[in-house]
Protein backbone atom coordinates (compact mmCIF):
# COMPACT_ATOMS: atom_id res chain seq x y z
CA UNK A 1 0.00 0.00 0.00
CA UNK A 2 1.10 3.54 -0.59
CA UNK A 3 1.37 5.29 2.75
CA UNK A 4 -0.27 8.68 3.19
CA UNK A 5 0.18 11.50 5.52
CA UNK A 6 -0.17 19.35 10.76
CA UNK A 7 2.94 21.82 17.37
CA UNK A 8 3.79 25.22 17.60
CA UNK A 9 7.12 26.80 18.46
CA UNK A 10 6.94 30.45 17.48
CA UNK A 11 5.32 29.71 14.18
CA UNK A 12 2.71 27.52 12.54
CA UNK A 13 4.08 23.99 12.51
CA UNK A 14 1.57 21.43 11.33
CA UNK A 15 1.56 17.81 12.32
CA UNK A 16 -0.71 15.77 10.27
CA UNK A 17 -0.95 18.27 10.19
CA UNK A 18 -1.57 21.19 14.44
CA UNK A 19 -1.32 24.81 13.95
CA UNK A 20 -0.96 28.22 15.45
CA UNK A 21 -0.37 31.70 14.16
CA UNK A 22 3.26 32.78 13.64
CA UNK A 23 4.45 35.25 16.22
CA UNK A 24 7.62 37.09 17.05
CA UNK A 25 7.67 35.77 20.60
CA UNK A 26 5.57 33.20 22.39
CA UNK A 27 3.85 30.09 21.00
CA UNK A 28 0.11 29.94 20.51
CA UNK A 29 -2.18 27.25 21.82
CA UNK A 30 -3.32 24.53 19.44
CA UNK A 31 -6.84 25.00 18.06
CA UNK A 32 -9.74 23.17 19.64
CA UNK A 33 -10.36 19.71 18.31
CA UNK A 34 -13.62 18.17 17.22
CA UNK A 35 -14.54 15.00 19.02
CA UNK A 36 -17.38 13.86 16.77
CA UNK A 37 -16.72 12.31 13.38
CA UNK A 38 -18.93 13.46 10.50
CA UNK A 39 -21.82 11.20 9.63
CA UNK A 40 -21.67 9.42 6.31
CA UNK A 41 -24.30 7.60 4.33
CA UNK A 42 -24.23 3.82 4.21
CA UNK A 43 -22.10 2.70 1.26
CA UNK A 44 -23.74 1.09 -1.75
CA UNK A 45 -23.49 -2.70 -1.36
CA UNK A 46 -21.70 -3.11 -4.69
CA UNK A 47 -18.77 -0.89 -3.70
CA UNK A 48 -15.81 -2.76 -2.20
CA UNK A 49 -13.67 -1.63 0.72
CA UNK A 50 -10.68 -1.45 -1.61
CA UNK A 51 -12.59 0.82 -3.99
CA UNK A 52 -13.58 3.15 -1.18
CA UNK A 53 -10.01 3.16 0.09
CA UNK A 54 -8.64 4.02 -3.35
CA UNK A 55 -11.20 6.78 -3.73
CA UNK A 56 -10.19 8.16 -0.34
CA UNK A 57 -6.55 8.26 -1.38
CA UNK A 58 -7.52 10.23 -4.48
CA UNK A 59 -9.45 12.79 -2.43
CA UNK A 60 -6.62 12.96 0.10
CA UNK A 61 -4.04 13.66 -2.61
CA UNK A 62 -6.11 16.69 -3.58
CA UNK A 63 -6.33 17.94 0.03
CA UNK A 64 -10.08 17.25 0.05
CA UNK A 65 -10.07 15.88 3.56
CA UNK A 66 -13.83 15.79 4.13
CA UNK A 67 -14.45 13.60 1.09
CA UNK A 68 -11.42 11.48 1.96
CA UNK A 69 -12.88 10.85 5.41
CA UNK A 70 -16.21 9.88 3.88
CA UNK A 71 -14.52 7.41 1.54
CA UNK A 72 -12.31 5.86 4.22
CA UNK A 73 -15.38 5.53 6.44
CA UNK A 74 -17.05 3.71 3.58
CA UNK A 75 -14.10 1.33 3.42
CA UNK A 76 -14.33 0.68 7.16
CA UNK A 77 -18.06 0.09 6.97
CA UNK A 78 -17.32 -2.66 4.45
CA UNK A 79 -14.25 -3.99 6.27
CA UNK A 80 -13.96 -2.93 9.95
CA UNK A 81 -10.61 -4.70 10.22
CA UNK A 82 -8.91 -2.60 7.54
CA UNK A 83 -6.06 -1.05 9.51
CA UNK A 84 -4.78 0.90 6.51
CA UNK A 85 -8.13 2.68 6.22
CA UNK A 86 -7.97 3.70 9.88
CA UNK A 87 -4.47 5.08 9.37
CA UNK A 88 -5.48 6.91 6.21
CA UNK A 89 -8.59 8.36 7.83
CA UNK A 90 -6.45 9.45 10.76
CA UNK A 91 -4.22 11.29 8.31
CA UNK A 92 -7.25 13.00 6.79
CA UNK A 93 -8.57 14.02 10.22
CA UNK A 94 -5.13 15.35 11.04
CA UNK A 95 -5.16 17.32 7.79
CA UNK A 96 -8.34 18.98 9.10
CA UNK A 97 -6.55 19.69 12.40
CA UNK A 98 -9.00 17.32 14.11
CA UNK A 99 -6.43 15.69 16.33
CA UNK A 100 -8.82 13.92 18.68
CA UNK A 101 -10.39 11.86 15.91
CA UNK A 102 -7.01 11.35 14.25
CA UNK A 103 -5.59 9.91 17.44
CA UNK A 104 -8.58 7.59 17.83
CA UNK A 105 -8.08 6.24 14.33
CA UNK A 106 -4.34 5.73 14.79
CA UNK A 107 -5.02 3.83 18.02
CA UNK A 108 -7.63 1.69 16.26
CA UNK A 109 -5.15 0.87 13.50
CA UNK A 110 -2.52 -0.10 16.06
CA UNK A 111 -4.93 -2.50 17.77
CA UNK A 112 -5.47 -4.28 14.46
CA UNK A 113 -1.89 -4.16 13.23
CA UNK A 114 0.93 -3.93 15.76
CA UNK A 115 3.25 -2.44 13.13
CA UNK A 116 1.35 0.81 13.64
CA UNK A 117 2.06 0.98 17.36
CA UNK A 118 5.13 3.19 17.09
CA UNK A 119 3.47 5.77 14.89
CA UNK A 120 0.36 5.89 17.08
CA UNK A 121 2.48 6.37 20.21
CA UNK A 122 4.65 8.96 18.49
CA UNK A 123 1.58 10.97 17.51
CA UNK A 124 0.26 10.90 21.08
CA UNK A 125 3.64 11.95 22.47
CA UNK A 126 3.91 14.77 19.95
CA UNK A 127 0.49 16.06 20.98
CA UNK A 128 1.66 15.85 24.62
CA UNK A 129 4.81 17.84 23.69
CA UNK A 130 7.14 15.03 24.76
CA UNK A 131 9.27 15.67 21.69
CA UNK A 132 12.29 13.49 22.44
CA UNK A 133 10.13 10.44 23.06
CA UNK A 134 8.08 11.23 19.96
CA UNK A 135 11.27 11.30 17.87
CA UNK A 136 12.18 7.84 19.17
CA UNK A 137 8.76 6.40 18.27
CA UNK A 138 8.66 7.99 14.81
CA UNK A 139 12.18 6.74 14.13
CA UNK A 140 11.03 3.20 14.90
CA UNK A 141 7.96 3.69 12.72
CA UNK A 142 10.20 4.82 9.87
CA UNK A 143 12.38 1.74 10.33
CA UNK A 144 9.23 -0.37 9.91
CA UNK A 145 8.16 1.77 6.91
CA UNK A 146 4.94 2.63 8.76
CA UNK A 147 2.90 5.63 7.56
CA UNK A 148 6.12 7.08 6.22
CA UNK A 149 4.95 10.46 5.01
CA UNK A 150 3.32 11.30 8.34
CA UNK A 151 6.21 9.80 10.33
CA UNK A 152 8.80 11.97 8.58
CA UNK A 153 6.64 15.09 8.75
CA UNK A 154 5.75 14.60 12.40
CA UNK A 155 9.31 13.74 13.42
CA UNK A 156 10.29 16.97 11.70
CA UNK A 157 7.75 18.81 13.84
CA UNK A 158 9.29 17.28 16.95
CA UNK A 159 12.76 18.33 15.82
CA UNK A 160 11.46 21.84 15.13
CA UNK A 161 10.14 22.12 18.67
CA UNK A 162 13.44 20.80 20.00
CA UNK A 163 15.26 23.57 18.11
CA UNK A 164 17.06 21.29 15.65
CA UNK A 165 16.07 22.93 12.38
CA UNK A 166 18.59 21.06 10.21
CA UNK A 167 17.15 17.67 11.15
CA UNK A 168 13.64 19.10 10.82
CA UNK A 169 14.36 20.36 7.30
CA UNK A 170 15.79 16.98 6.32
CA UNK A 171 12.62 15.23 7.51
CA UNK A 172 10.26 17.70 5.84
CA UNK A 173 12.23 17.31 2.62
CA UNK A 174 11.84 13.54 2.82
CA UNK A 175 8.11 13.95 3.46
CA UNK A 176 7.88 16.13 0.34
CA UNK A 177 9.68 13.43 -1.65
CA UNK A 178 7.06 10.92 -0.47
CA UNK A 179 4.08 13.19 -1.12
CA UNK A 180 4.77 16.32 -3.15
CA UNK A 181 1.05 17.19 -3.23
CA UNK A 182 0.76 17.93 0.48
CA UNK A 183 1.04 21.53 1.65
CA UNK A 184 1.96 20.64 5.22
CA UNK A 185 5.64 19.71 4.90
CA UNK A 186 6.23 22.76 2.67
CA UNK A 187 4.65 24.97 5.34
CA UNK A 188 6.65 23.27 8.07
CA UNK A 189 9.93 23.49 6.17
CA UNK A 190 9.17 27.15 5.57
CA UNK A 191 8.89 27.57 9.33
CA UNK A 192 12.30 25.98 9.84
CA UNK A 193 13.86 28.21 7.19
CA UNK A 194 12.22 31.18 8.92
CA UNK A 195 13.79 30.23 12.24
CA UNK A 196 17.14 29.93 10.48
CA UNK A 197 16.55 33.45 9.03
CA UNK A 198 16.68 32.02 5.50
CA UNK A 199 13.77 34.19 4.46
CA UNK A 200 13.90 33.67 0.71
CA UNK A 201 13.74 29.90 1.17
CA UNK A 202 10.94 30.29 3.69
CA UNK A 203 8.91 32.42 1.28
CA UNK A 204 9.44 29.88 -1.50
CA UNK A 205 8.13 27.04 0.67
CA UNK A 206 5.16 29.02 2.00
CA UNK A 207 4.25 30.00 -1.55
CA UNK A 208 4.29 26.36 -2.62
CA UNK A 209 2.12 25.43 0.35
CA UNK A 210 -0.38 28.10 -0.66
CA UNK A 211 -0.37 26.86 -4.25
CA UNK A 212 -1.26 23.37 -3.02
CA UNK A 213 -3.74 24.45 -0.35
CA UNK A 214 -5.04 28.00 -0.95
CA UNK A 215 -6.96 28.06 2.35
CA UNK A 216 -3.97 27.17 4.54
CA UNK A 217 -4.01 30.22 6.79
CA UNK A 218 -0.72 29.33 8.48
CA UNK A 219 1.19 29.56 5.20
CA UNK A 220 -0.08 33.11 4.64
CA UNK A 221 0.77 34.20 8.17
CA UNK A 222 4.18 32.52 7.95
CA UNK A 223 4.96 34.17 4.63
CA UNK A 224 3.67 37.43 6.05
CA UNK A 225 6.17 37.21 8.88
CA UNK A 226 9.00 36.41 6.45
CA UNK A 227 8.01 39.42 4.34
CA UNK A 228 7.81 41.58 7.45
CA UNK A 229 11.30 40.59 8.51
CA UNK A 230 12.65 41.41 5.06
CA UNK A 231 10.88 44.80 5.29
CA UNK A 232 8.61 44.12 2.32
CA UNK A 233 5.70 45.49 4.28
CA UNK A 234 3.17 45.73 1.46
CA UNK A 235 3.54 42.00 0.81
CA UNK A 236 3.34 41.24 4.52
CA UNK A 237 0.12 43.23 4.81
CA UNK A 238 -1.34 41.43 1.79
CA UNK A 239 -0.52 38.06 3.34
CA UNK A 240 -1.98 38.96 6.73
CA UNK A 241 -5.08 40.35 5.04
CA UNK A 242 -5.60 37.07 3.20
CA UNK A 243 -5.07 35.14 6.44
CA UNK A 244 -7.65 37.35 8.17
CA UNK A 245 -10.14 36.66 5.38
CA UNK A 246 -9.76 32.94 6.12
CA UNK A 247 -9.72 33.25 9.93
CA UNK A 248 -11.32 36.60 10.78
CA UNK A 249 -11.46 36.10 14.56
CA UNK A 250 -7.78 35.42 15.24
CA UNK A 251 -6.47 38.41 17.25
CA UNK A 252 -2.84 37.55 16.51
CA UNK A 253 -3.34 38.12 12.79
CA UNK A 254 -4.62 41.64 13.41
CA UNK A 255 -1.72 42.32 15.75
CA UNK A 256 0.77 41.12 13.15
CA UNK A 257 -0.83 43.20 10.43
CA UNK A 258 -0.83 46.14 12.83
CA UNK A 259 2.93 45.73 13.19
CA UNK A 260 3.33 45.78 9.43
CA UNK A 261 1.13 48.86 9.04
CA UNK A 262 3.11 50.63 11.76
CA UNK A 263 6.43 49.72 10.12
CA UNK A 264 5.09 51.11 6.84
CA UNK A 265 4.10 54.34 8.58
CA UNK A 266 0.31 53.86 8.59
CA UNK A 267 -0.39 54.58 12.24
CA UNK A 268 -4.15 54.96 11.87
CA UNK A 269 -4.50 51.55 10.23
CA UNK A 270 -2.09 50.08 12.75
CA UNK A 271 -4.09 51.45 15.67
CA UNK A 272 -7.30 50.05 14.18
CA UNK A 273 -5.79 46.58 13.90
CA UNK A 274 -4.38 46.68 17.41
CA UNK A 275 -7.81 47.73 18.72
CA UNK A 276 -9.45 44.84 16.88
CA UNK A 277 -6.85 42.41 18.22
CA UNK A 278 -7.49 43.67 21.77
CA UNK A 279 -11.24 43.31 21.38
CA UNK A 280 -11.02 39.81 19.91
CA UNK A 281 -8.60 38.81 22.65
CA UNK A 282 -11.29 39.46 25.25
CA UNK A 283 -13.60 36.82 23.81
Amino acid sequence: MKKVLLVPVAIAVLFIGCGSTPTEAKPEESPAVTETAPETASPPPETSAAAYYSQGNDFYSRNDFDEAINSYTGALNKDPGMADAYMARGNAYSGKLDFANAQKDYAAAAKINGDYDHFARGYSLLAAKDYQSAVSEFTQAIALKTNLFAAYNDRGVAYTNMGNQDLAIADFTEAITLNANSAFPYNNRGNSWLMKTSYDKAITDYTKAIELYPELVFAYSGRGLANYRTKTYDKAIADYTRAIAITPKDPMLYSLRGDAYLARGDKALSDADYATAKELGKS
